[in-house]
């Protein structure tokens, strides 16, 4: 995954700590969510798929990971619009 912490520099307005601080609680919590992204499609849960990728964006949005914000709304998309079977490629690659 590629990222681009400018964003998130600008918003703690360079101040490292803080940025840190964010990043770590990210790398806390996004792996229980992207589990979970994959037990949605294994369950057939549209809802609770598009809920989670729709609770991944901001993460997604803040550290600069383009493509993971494109699969993420993706996924979102094609749960609400198609079902969770149309999602699992999608979250393949994201688990990838």
């Amino acid at each position: 995954m590629h990222i681009d912490l400018s964003y998130l520099e600008r918003l703690f307005k360079g101040d490292r700590s803080r940025m840190e601080q964010w990043v770590r609680i990210y790398l806390e919590d996004a792996p229980a969510q992207f589990r979970s992204l994959v037990e949605c499609v294994q369950r057939e849960d549209a809802q609770g798929l598009a809920a989670t990728a729709h609770d991944l964006r901001p993460l997604a949005h803040y550290l600069g990971a383009k493509h993971l914000l494109e699969l993420l709304e993706r996924v979102g998309k094609e749960a609400r619009g198609s079902g969770p079977a149309a999602c699992a490629s999608a979250v393949d690659e994201l688990m990838g």
